[in-house]
């Protein structure tokens, strides 16, 4: 819209990364020359740590464009990779190989076939993960694992991550206790200073066409410092805005009223800044201490109207918030319950409020087969042994009548079991056991119990059995 009016070639301030706008600032360059030489000598993993819109994801892209023409180059978004499969399923599209298809196994065979023996990656393969700091640590691991490929003494993957403080953090677990060890070079980007800013404002208008210091002299690029304190992602949306501001009024150079104006339209909030007076001079001021007597009044001896005026307008301000959202009934209550009411809603937004990294990918778990713990079974044996449990015999049998003629010797006849119940076996009866019912049928063949173990047969057992077990 803006680039006619103010007679430039292209948009000076994207909204995404772009590597022939780099700006080889101090702390980015340090760090691309030591990624890069962890890249080119093989020497281990190369980290990059800096907080948002400070240029990792720049850096990643200026990285695979530099030694695209000697290795595979593989780039990595971190956080939209969840499992194992998925993970090795991205390496194997960012090195256009087959990845449809195929089960994890099936993937990292492939994977490892291609970078170790393949003819079209003859150099090896170089691993860019951003945004490394959204992966969790078995994934984490599983690209530790590809660091280890080797062919005749060569690594075969040569890897650089990068990633906000929690990547750090991640790599202080004792779980990657052996990923930590491979890592040769820390780098830790930083925002750029007031020279830098205005120097990287500068260089992206005359890389567009423009002459810099005549479209934002330097008393706006100071605004811009002041707004946005030196984060280059930042900077972009504010001197975008702030060009648009001035094309529409009619403005053919930025000054800070329009950057100020910029940054409250894109923060939605009053001015950002209120500056204070400064000491003239050389003279540095330094505070109190807290703890000197006397320095630390009493609430009720430092309160002015004005203080107080000012606590409430603040808390009817957040009240007025929280009664749009329709959240609480100001009119039911006092002051107090009214701030303690807001200050539990904020806390409860800050609770339900989860970043990409602390959230866990979901596991869901397909069976191709019925469960086994769910396959129904198509015949219950039920197994009891009647010599186990002499207090519930297994079968039921007749009561036997002893012999009539007294005189005559007759061995009575075993007794009978009835039919067995469906589904229940019972154990057959040992042999040396027959032996025993036989010594004891002699002894006394005029009762006969009506159980299968009678009271004085099971004391006889148990006598037996004692005997047998002390010699």
């Amino acid at each position: 819209m803006y680039e006619t009016y103010f007679n430039l070639t292209g948009r000076p301030f994207g909204p995404a990364p772009r590597v022939d706008q780099y700006f080889p600032a101090t702390n980015i360059e340090s760090a691309r020359i030591a990624v890069a030489r962890c890249i080119e000598r093989a020497e281990g993993v190369g980290l990059v740590i800096g907080p948002s819109g400070t240029g990792k994801t720049l850096l990643c892209q200026l990285l695979a464009q530099q030694f695209k023409s000697t290795f595979q180059v593989a780039l990595l978004g971190g956080g939209r990779l969840g499992s194992r499969r998925a993970l090795l399923q991205a390496i194997l599209y960012e090195l256009g190989r087959p990845y449809r298809g195929m089960d994890e196994g099936e993937l990292r065979l492939s994977l490892v076939e291609y970078v170790t023996l393949s003819d079209d990656c003859p150099h090896g393969v170089v691993l860019l993960v951003d945004e490394a700091h959204t992966l969790p640590l078995r994934l984490l691991d599983e690209i530790r694992t590809l660091t280890d490929l080797a062919h005749e003494g060569q690594p075969r993957v040569r890897l650089a991550m990068a990633g906000n403080r929690a990547l750090e953090e991640h790599f202080a677990s004792p779980k990657l206790d052996s990923f930590n060890q491979r890592v040769v070079a820390r780098c830790y980007l930083e925002s750029l200073n007031r020279a830098e800013t205005q120097e990287y404002i500068h260089t992206r208008i005359d890389a567009a066409g423009g002459k810099g210091p005549r479209l934002i002299p330097a008393e706006a690029c100071q605004s811009v410092y002041k707004a946005t304190d030196g984060v280059p992602r930042l900077i972009n949306q504010v001197c975008d805005h702030a060009l648009l501001l001035a094309y529409a009024s009619g403005a053919r150079q930025l000054e800070p009223a329009i950057v100020e104006e910029a940054w409250a339209d894109l923060q939605q909030l009053p001015m950002p800044w209120n500056e204070q007076a400064q000491p003239s001079g050389d003279v540095i001021e330094f505070g109190k201490l807290e703890d000197e007597p006397g320095d630390v009044p009493t609430p009720s001896a430092e309160a002015t109207p004005d203080d107080d005026e000012a606590e409430a307008s603040d808390s009817a301000a957040l009240l007025h918030i929280a009664t749009e959202a329709n959240e609480l009934d100001a009119t039911e209550l006092e002051p107090a319950e009214q701030l303690l009411q807001i200050q539990g809603l904020l806390a409860e937004v800050e609770e339900e409020f989860c970043p990409i990294g602390t959230i866990r990918p979901e596991v869901e778990l397909v069976f191709d087969e019925p469960h086994p713990f769910q396959e129904p079974f198509q015949q219950e044996e039920v197994i009891a042994d009647r010599y186990a449990s002499p207090a519930a015999p297994a079968v039921a049998v007749p009561t036997v009548l002893p012999p009539q003629d007294v005189g005559e010797v007759v061995a009575p006849p075993m007794p009978l079991p009835l039919p067995l119940a469906q589904d229940v076996y019972v154990a057959p009866q040992p042999r040396w056991m027959d032996e025993i019912d036989a010594d004891v049928a002699d002894e006394d063949e005029t009762s006969w119990p009506a159980s299968p173990i009678a009271p004085a047969h099971a004391q006889k057992y148990g006598r037996l059995f004692s005997s047998l077990r002390h010699g």
